[in-house]
Protein backbone atom coordinates (compact mmCIF):
# COMPACT_ATOMS: atom_id res chain seq x y z
CA UNK A 1 0.00 0.00 0.00
CA UNK A 2 2.64 2.15 1.03
CA UNK A 3 4.86 1.21 -1.92
CA UNK A 4 1.68 2.05 -4.10
CA UNK A 5 0.85 5.97 -2.39
CA UNK A 6 4.74 6.65 -3.41
CA UNK A 7 4.87 5.08 -6.69
CA UNK A 8 1.74 7.41 -7.28
CA UNK A 9 3.03 10.65 -5.60
CA UNK A 10 6.49 10.37 -7.69
CA UNK A 11 4.37 10.18 -11.11
CA UNK A 12 2.35 12.94 -10.09
CA UNK A 13 5.24 15.24 -9.57
CA UNK A 14 7.12 14.12 -12.67
CA UNK A 15 4.08 15.05 -14.18
CA UNK A 16 3.41 18.25 -12.72
CA UNK A 17 7.18 19.21 -13.05
CA UNK A 18 6.75 18.61 -16.78
CA UNK A 19 3.56 20.56 -16.96
CA UNK A 20 3.16 23.65 -18.75
CA UNK A 21 -0.24 24.34 -17.64
CA UNK A 22 0.71 25.84 -14.25
CA UNK A 23 2.84 28.16 -13.03
CA UNK A 24 5.79 27.50 -11.39
CA UNK A 25 4.24 28.64 -7.86
CA UNK A 26 1.29 26.20 -8.35
CA UNK A 27 4.01 23.12 -9.51
CA UNK A 28 5.88 24.00 -6.05
CA UNK A 29 2.93 23.64 -4.10
CA UNK A 30 1.74 20.38 -5.73
CA UNK A 31 5.24 18.58 -5.73
CA UNK A 32 5.44 20.17 -1.90
CA UNK A 33 1.98 17.99 -1.16
CA UNK A 34 3.23 15.17 -2.81
CA UNK A 35 6.68 14.77 -1.42
CA UNK A 36 4.86 15.33 1.80
CA UNK A 37 2.34 12.47 0.84
CA UNK A 38 5.61 10.38 0.20
CA UNK A 39 7.40 10.48 3.59
CA UNK A 40 3.96 10.29 5.50
CA UNK A 41 3.45 7.11 3.87
CA UNK A 42 7.14 5.54 4.08
CA UNK A 43 7.21 6.69 7.64
CA UNK A 44 3.99 4.53 8.30
CA UNK A 45 5.72 1.58 5.97
CA UNK A 46 8.89 2.01 8.15
CA UNK A 47 6.71 2.38 11.94
CA UNK A 48 4.12 -1.06 10.85
CA UNK A 49 7.09 -2.93 9.59
CA UNK A 50 9.02 -2.04 13.06
CA UNK A 51 5.58 -3.05 14.92
CA UNK A 52 4.89 -5.78 12.77
CA UNK A 53 8.80 -7.15 13.28
CA UNK A 54 8.25 -6.71 17.16
CA UNK A 55 5.12 -8.47 17.35
CA UNK A 56 6.85 -11.35 15.75
CA UNK A 57 10.14 -11.37 17.72
CA UNK A 58 7.49 -11.33 21.25
CA UNK A 59 5.77 -13.89 19.70
CA UNK A 60 8.90 -16.09 19.70
CA UNK A 61 9.49 -14.83 23.13
CA UNK A 62 6.23 -16.17 24.33
CA UNK A 63 6.60 -19.25 22.53
CA UNK A 64 10.32 -20.06 24.10
CA UNK A 65 9.06 -18.84 28.02
CA UNK A 66 6.25 -21.01 28.06
CA UNK A 67 8.19 -24.18 26.82
CA UNK A 68 11.16 -22.97 29.06
CA UNK A 69 8.95 -22.72 32.12
CA UNK A 70 7.74 -26.85 31.10
CA UNK A 71 11.75 -27.35 30.99
CA UNK A 72 12.13 -25.57 34.31
CA UNK A 73 9.61 -27.53 35.85
CA UNK A 74 10.91 -31.23 34.88
CA UNK A 75 14.50 -29.97 36.06
CA UNK A 76 13.92 -28.91 39.39
CA UNK A 77 12.06 -32.77 40.16
CA UNK A 78 15.55 -33.56 38.47
CA UNK A 79 17.18 -31.71 40.88
CA UNK A 80 15.26 -32.28 44.22
CA UNK A 81 15.87 -35.80 43.37
CA UNK A 82 19.32 -35.79 43.12
CA UNK A 83 19.90 -33.17 46.34
CA UNK A 84 18.20 -36.00 48.31
CA UNK A 85 20.55 -38.81 46.85
CA UNK A 86 23.22 -36.51 47.82
CA UNK A 87 22.03 -35.79 51.24
CA UNK A 88 21.70 -39.63 51.98
CA UNK A 89 25.39 -40.36 50.12
CA UNK A 90 26.43 -37.70 52.82
CA UNK A 91 25.15 -39.63 55.92
CA UNK A 92 26.67 -43.28 54.90
CA UNK A 93 30.52 -41.64 53.68
CA UNK A 94 29.98 -39.59 57.54
CA UNK A 95 29.67 -43.53 58.73
CA UNK A 96 31.81 -44.49 56.92
CA UNK A 97 34.15 -41.82 58.11
CA UNK A 98 33.78 -42.16 61.83
CA UNK A 99 34.02 -45.99 61.83
CA UNK A 100 36.15 -46.43 64.86
CA UNK A 101 39.39 -47.49 64.83
CA UNK A 102 39.82 -51.79 64.65
CA UNK A 103 36.30 -51.70 63.99
CA UNK A 104 34.48 -53.14 60.85
CA UNK A 105 31.93 -51.59 59.27
CA UNK A 106 28.13 -53.04 59.52
CA UNK A 107 27.39 -55.39 56.41
CA UNK A 108 23.57 -54.39 57.21
CA UNK A 109 24.91 -50.16 56.79
CA UNK A 110 26.69 -51.32 53.71
CA UNK A 111 23.91 -53.69 52.11
CA UNK A 112 21.21 -50.67 52.51
CA UNK A 113 23.30 -48.10 50.89
CA UNK A 114 25.49 -50.30 48.58
CA UNK A 115 24.08 -47.94 45.95
CA UNK A 116 25.46 -44.91 47.17
CA UNK A 117 29.36 -46.76 47.14
CA UNK A 118 29.45 -46.90 42.60
CA UNK A 119 26.42 -45.34 41.49
CA UNK A 120 26.77 -41.61 40.21
CA UNK A 121 24.48 -38.76 40.40
CA UNK A 122 24.49 -35.20 38.60
CA UNK A 123 22.18 -32.64 36.84
CA UNK A 124 21.45 -33.62 33.07
CA UNK A 125 18.87 -31.07 32.88
CA UNK A 126 16.73 -29.49 29.66
CA UNK A 127 18.60 -27.37 28.36
CA UNK A 128 18.14 -27.62 24.35
CA UNK A 129 15.30 -25.18 24.11
CA UNK A 130 17.55 -22.38 26.13
CA UNK A 131 20.97 -23.27 23.73
CA UNK A 132 18.65 -23.08 20.25
CA UNK A 133 17.25 -19.74 21.60
CA UNK A 134 20.76 -18.39 22.21
CA UNK A 135 22.76 -19.76 19.73
CA UNK A 136 19.93 -17.95 17.43
CA UNK A 137 20.67 -14.54 18.81
CA UNK A 138 17.38 -14.22 20.41
CA UNK A 139 18.15 -13.38 24.43
CA UNK A 140 18.32 -10.01 23.52
CA UNK A 141 13.90 -10.44 22.57
CA UNK A 142 13.81 -10.45 25.66
CA UNK A 143 12.40 -6.95 27.15
CA UNK A 144 11.81 -7.91 30.53
CA UNK A 145 15.28 -7.57 31.55
CA UNK A 146 15.20 -8.95 35.40
CA UNK A 147 13.84 -12.10 33.91
CA UNK A 148 16.80 -12.70 30.66
CA UNK A 149 18.86 -11.88 33.29
CA UNK A 150 17.87 -13.99 35.88
CA UNK A 151 17.70 -16.44 32.63
CA UNK A 152 21.34 -16.04 31.79
CA UNK A 153 22.43 -16.16 35.53
CA UNK A 154 20.57 -19.67 36.01
CA UNK A 155 22.15 -21.26 32.78
CA UNK A 156 25.64 -19.54 32.57
CA UNK A 157 26.44 -19.71 36.16
CA UNK A 158 24.28 -21.11 38.52
CA UNK A 159 23.70 -24.87 36.77
CA UNK A 160 27.88 -24.47 35.30
CA UNK A 161 28.70 -24.03 38.92
CA UNK A 162 26.57 -27.13 39.54
CA UNK A 163 28.26 -29.13 37.09
CA UNK A 164 31.55 -28.28 37.70
CA UNK A 165 30.77 -29.31 41.70
CA UNK A 166 29.76 -32.95 40.60
CA UNK A 167 32.24 -33.59 37.89
CA UNK A 168 34.52 -32.96 40.71
CA UNK A 169 32.88 -35.17 43.26
CA UNK A 170 32.57 -38.34 40.45
CA UNK A 171 36.33 -37.60 40.12
CA UNK A 172 36.81 -38.22 43.94
CA UNK A 173 34.11 -41.20 43.96
CA UNK A 174 35.59 -43.40 41.03
CA UNK A 175 39.19 -42.86 42.84
CA UNK A 176 37.07 -44.38 45.93
CA UNK A 177 36.07 -47.07 43.92
CA UNK A 178 39.25 -47.83 42.25
CA UNK A 179 41.44 -48.15 45.32
CA UNK A 180 38.19 -50.70 46.84
CA UNK A 181 38.25 -52.57 43.98
CA UNK A 182 42.28 -52.80 43.62
CA UNK A 183 42.64 -53.79 47.51
CA UNK A 184 39.61 -56.10 47.44
CA UNK A 185 39.56 -60.05 47.20
CA UNK A 186 36.42 -61.89 46.26
CA UNK A 187 34.61 -59.06 45.67
CA UNK A 188 31.79 -57.85 47.20
CA UNK A 189 32.79 -60.18 50.48
CA UNK A 190 36.03 -61.48 50.99
CA UNK A 191 37.86 -58.52 52.75
CA UNK A 192 35.31 -55.84 51.65
CA UNK A 193 34.11 -54.96 55.41
CA UNK A 194 38.33 -54.40 55.95
CA UNK A 195 38.64 -52.08 52.93
CA UNK A 196 35.87 -50.00 53.52
CA UNK A 197 36.95 -49.57 57.25
CA UNK A 198 40.90 -49.04 56.15
CA UNK A 199 42.28 -45.61 56.90
CA UNK A 200 42.67 -44.72 53.65
CA UNK A 201 39.45 -45.27 52.87
CA UNK A 202 38.03 -43.63 55.94
CA UNK A 203 40.05 -40.31 55.18
CA UNK A 204 38.32 -39.75 51.35
CA UNK A 205 35.08 -40.17 52.88
CA UNK A 206 35.94 -37.48 55.20
CA UNK A 207 37.98 -35.29 52.94
CA UNK A 208 35.49 -35.56 49.50
CA UNK A 209 32.51 -37.99 49.96
CA UNK A 210 30.88 -36.56 53.03
CA UNK A 211 31.92 -32.63 52.23
CA UNK A 212 29.32 -32.07 50.15
CA UNK A 213 27.32 -29.81 51.26
CA UNK A 214 28.46 -27.36 48.42
CA UNK A 215 27.12 -29.76 46.41
CA UNK A 216 23.55 -29.28 48.11
CA UNK A 217 23.82 -25.45 48.15
CA UNK A 218 24.45 -25.41 44.45
CA UNK A 219 21.38 -27.81 43.79
CA UNK A 220 19.45 -25.56 46.00
CA UNK A 221 20.48 -22.66 44.39
CA UNK A 222 19.77 -23.86 41.37
CA UNK A 223 15.76 -24.60 41.96
CA UNK A 224 15.42 -21.68 43.95
CA UNK A 225 16.47 -19.78 40.84
CA UNK A 226 14.30 -22.22 38.42
CA UNK A 227 11.31 -21.12 41.17
CA UNK A 228 12.03 -17.75 40.35
CA UNK A 229 11.97 -18.12 36.63
CA UNK A 230 8.99 -19.52 36.49
CA UNK A 231 7.41 -16.63 38.86
CA UNK A 232 8.38 -13.94 36.66
CA UNK A 233 7.31 -16.05 33.24
CA UNK A 234 3.90 -16.69 35.19
CA UNK A 235 3.50 -12.78 35.99
CA UNK A 236 4.58 -12.35 32.05
CA UNK A 237 2.32 -14.20 30.45
CA UNK A 238 -1.12 -14.22 33.43
CA UNK A 239 -3.55 -17.29 32.43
Amino acid sequence: MAELEVAKSTKKIYETAKSEEHKAGHKIKEIAMEIVIIIFAVSVSIAFHAWNEDRVEQLEVKHFLLGLKVDLNKDIKELSTDMEAYKKQKRFFSYVANIPAGSLASQDSIDANKDYLFNFTGFTGNQGRYQGFKSSGKIGFIEHDELQNAILDLYEEDIPLLVTSTDFYKAQKLKYADYIFDHSVDFPKGNFLKIISSEPIKNRSKIYLSGVDHIINNYQTCITQMQGVITMIDKEYKH
